[in-house]
Order: structure tokens, then C-alpha cells, then sequence
């Protein structure tokens, strides 16, 4: 004897299954939406750590001028001038790629091998490819991250597909600090010149004290053309 209730329960049960396939989508959905905001979060995050690190090479570099110009050897430098008996320092840690998560970034150096700048190691696209400050406008359209160099000298533009070695030897970076007067445009410096910081560094986070500038006297820097805010 069959019973009255069985298409009912056959039924129930598909309704069951598109209900479970509708909350699936919804959840797959909601992780991707998440994810990307978590991308888009972290590369907000490398924008500050990787402008925190060009401004204290250029800061290092201004400091020597007068006795021994020059770009520091490593990042150490950066905590610890070795120029000096003194203490002064230019930048407070060594801060983490945040797409990367650890403190291994990708290293720019110029002829000499003294270092220039940083960019992240991470593969991937970038999920932001417009509305840079005007100092990253070169950022724009970049197919990886290593196109985000974060450089205190200007350098030739960025190839398409990343180089292969870590470290990327512009042929035309100079040891020296240049006048301002000698560059090319407005907001860059000369190929081969050391960036101005009190032009070119972008505004510190509000909620961050700026112990990251050097302990030497600069010039205030006037208002940036656009904020970095620390995450």
C-alpha cells in the first residue's frame, strides 16, 4: 500500500535542496565580496608601509649630504644610521609586507648596490589599478605588484611582466642628493635624483605619531595631494 504522504515528502525534499543550493551561492558570494575587500584592505596597507620606507631612505640620503651622500646598504641602515656615533634613526621597524605578511620585501638598488626603494614580492594583480596620489601615478595599470615601486630615485617606467631577480639595478640611479631645481617635473624628481621629501612624502596617518622622520632638521612638508591613512 502506498502512502498518501510520500509526494509530499518527495516535495519537502527538493524544496530542501534548492534551499541549500540558494544559501551555498549566497554564502560562496559573500566570501568572494569579503576576499576582495580584504585585498583591496592590505594593498591600502602597502601603499603607507611601503611610502613610510621611501621617505626614510630619502631622509637617510639628505642626512649624509654634507659628508658621505649616499643611499644606505640595507634596511638595518634605516633604524641605525652607521654613519654617526649618535643614535639617529629614520625609521622606527621594518615595517611587514602586508600582502606577503612577513618583512621580506623586494629590494631596488643603483648602480652601486646601495638600496633605492622596496616594492612587494607577492604575486597577483593588483585589485586597484587607478586614483594613485600623484606621487604613484606611475601605479596605475600595473599587472603586478612588483610595479608598485616605492623608489626614492625615478626610475625608467616599469616593464609588463616583472623581472625574474629580486633586485632591480636602475642604470641611471645616482648616490647623490640633486637640487630640487634639477627636476624633471612637478611631484618627481630627475631620473637618477634623490626625491625631495618635503614635496613628495605623502601626509603620516593622523593617528600615528611621526617618530618615522629623522632626527635631523627638514622643512615642514606642506599638505600632500592625497592622504595614505594607516589601516
Amino acid at each position: 500500500m502506498v502512502s498518501r504522504h510520500a509526494p509530499q515528502r518527495g516535495v519537502s525534499y527538493l524544496a530542501l535542496l534548492l534551499a541549500v543550493a540558494i544559501t551555498n551561492g549566497a554564502l560562496a558570494a559573500g566570501a568572494a565580496v569579503w576576499s576582495q575587500w580584504q585585498r583591496r584592505e592590505r594593498e591600502t596597507q602597502l601603499l603607507w608601509a611601503g611610502d613610510q620606507i621611501r621617505r626614510a631612505i630619502v631622509a637617510y640620503a639628505q642626512a649624509g649630504a654634507e659628508r658621505d651622500a649616499g643611499f644606505p646598504r640595507s634596511l638595518q641602515d634605516l633604524l641605525l644610521d652607521p654613519r654617526t656615533p649618535a643614535q639617529r634613526r629614520f625609521l622606527r621597524q621594518i615595517y611587514e609586507d602586508p600582502m606577503t605578511r612577513n618583512s621580506e620585501w623586494g629590494l631596488l638598488r643603483d648602480a652601486q648596490g646601495r638600496l633605492i626603494g622596496v616594492y612587494s614580492r607577492a604575486s597577483g594583480v593588483p585589485a586597484k589599478q587607478a586614483r594613485f596620489p600623484a606621487l604613484y601615478a606611475e601605479f596605475e595599470g600595473a599587472r603586478s605588484y612588483a610595479g608598485w615601486r616605492f623608489s626614492a630615485v625615478a626610475l625608467p617606467a616599469a616593464p609588463s611582466r616583472p623581472s625574474a631577480s629580486p633586485d632591480t639595478r636602475p642604470a641611471s640611479a645616482a648616490e647623490r642628493v640633486a637640487p630640487a631645481t634639477q627636476r624633471s617635473a612637478p611631484g618627481r624628481a630627475a631620473p637618477g635624483s634623490v626625491a625631495d621629501p618635503a614635496r613628495e612624502s605623502l601626509q603620516p596617518p593622523a593617528a600615528e605619531p611621526t617618530s618615522d622622520e629623522p632626527q635631523v632638521p627638514t622643512e615642514a612638508e606642506p599638505e600632500a595631494d592625497a592622504a595614505l591613512a594607516r589601516p
